[in-house]
């Protein structure tokens, strides 16, 4: 077989078998002229259009019909429009997760800023960890690429 897409050695010995069961099967008569365009039909496993079916080849080989061609086409490009469509979708859907996440961070780390006091917490190594969780909780805490609160390393440095 050359580089090409089609067999063309599979659909010649396809023809050649389905003109001889036309010859010794049938009437070579009763298709007349269409007889090598009936051949050539069964040889393609040609299908033609039905209901909702497009034209199209059962064993083409490589072959397809233009009305399936472009059906396929028109499909595909449909199915690009949707997949970027939902793509979009969630894209947005994900901003608007991570938007929601960032409010309940910040509305959180507030909670705990708030509950964390020398009265509800004696020990101040403890609401020093408690303030500790609150701005690695907190969005607008700046961090630094590996997510450590950068302002906690600054007020060590000052003691």
């Amino acid at each position: 077989m050359s580089d090409d897409s089609v067999n063309w050695n599979r659909i010649a010995e396809r023809l050649q078998a389905e003109m001889a069961h036309l010859i010794h099967h049938e009437q070579e008569q009763r298709y007349g002229n269409d007889f090598y365009a009936e051949a050539l039909r069964r040889a393609l496993g040609f299908r033609p259009a039905e209901g909702n079916f497009r034209e199209r080849l059962d064993r083409g080989e490589g072959l397809t019909t233009d009305s399936y061609a472009r059906h396929l086409y028109d499909t595909s490009a449909l199915d690009r429009m949707q997949r970027e469509s939902a793509e979009q979708q969630v894209k947005d859907a994900r901003a608007e997760t991570r938007r929601v996440y960032r409010e309940a961070g910040k509305d959180f780390a507030d909670l705990l800023r708030a509950r964390c006091n020398e009265v509800s917490m004696p020990s101040r190594y403890r609401r020093e960890g408690v303030a500790w969780a609150a701005a690695l909780i907190d969005p607008t805490v700046p961090k630094d690429q590996y997510g450590k609160v950068i302002q906690q390393a600054d007020a060590d440095e000052k003691r």
